[in-house]
């Protein structure tokens, strides 16, 4: 009975891509160029995070499961591009991808010149500190200086604005974030799940949840006149969601 219900909606999530397809005025509406070449082009970050890992040049994970289950239900195959989220967006505004996946926020400015999904998953916002400090809250580092990944939202930021004698400090690379919280050159630095990865390899540091920051959500993006693939889609994210 399980594998009939989702077969079942399935057809209905077909049905309502195609409904919305034939409705489109657009000469090339993206799902229907998509449905004419059989080729799902997919631009994914080239960044481990906990959706997605690479296998060498093969994504595996939740995120290819969820593209998977796009492409399967247009009936049609599946073109990766692995890429930075720079060239991902960058693929997807000139037509060398039809839609951008990997841990892509949409609190990142990307809204005026995408069309974007529904959130498929969260990314949570972490402290990597010396070893023996404790905060996990932006009140903790009241009268520090903070180092913060370029990432960080504006809203969140004022969240830390608004603690007594804080000050922020964004680092665009990792080469100086260790050393600086060794050195007491920044207390911690706040950060997305990637990054903390990789400074946790210094024995030193360790790491926490920042408790009263928003996370993120992430989406997929299409382009900017693409709402026909972005409904089909979200109705698509939404029975993935409830099967996971």
């Amino acid at each position: 009975m399980k594998s009939i219900k989702r077969f079942r909606i399935m057809i209905m999530a077909v049905a309502l891509i195609l409904a919305v397809s034939g409705c489109s005025k657009k000469s090339m509406d993206s799902t229907n160029s998509i449905l004419q070449s059989g080729i799902l082009k997919v631009a994914i970050t080239d960044s481990d995070n906990y959706y997605t890992s690479l296998n060498g040049r093969q994504p595996i994970g939740m995120e290819p499961e969820l593209v998977k289950t796009i492409a399967t239900v247009l009936g049609v195959s599946t073109e990766y591009q692995i890429l930075s989220k720079a060239a991902a967006l960058e693929a997807v505004a000139n037509g060398t991808a039809d839609i951008a996946i990997g841990c892509i926020s949409d609190t990142e400015g990307i809204t005026g010149s995408f069309s974007v999904t529904t959130s498929y998953g969260k990314g949570f916002y972490y402290a990597v500190t010396k070893k023996g400090d404790f905060a996990q809250t932006t009140a903790a580092f009241s009268d520090s200086v903070v180092g913060v990944t370029k990432r960080l939202d504006n809203v969140n930021k004022n969240r830390f604005y608004a603690v007594n004698g804080i000050t922020l400090s964004e680092y665009k690379d990792m080469d100086a974030i260790a050393a600086d919280i060794r050195s007491n050159r920044i207390r911690a630095y706040i950060c997305m799940e990637d990054e903390a990865r990789e400074l946790l390899s210094d024995p030193n540091l360790q790491l926490q949840n920042m408790f009263d920051l928003n996370p993120v959500e992430y989406v997929i993006v299409a382009g900017s006149d693409d709402q026909t693939l972005i409904n089909g889609m979200n109705s698509l994210i939404a029975q993935f969601l409830v099967k996971e």
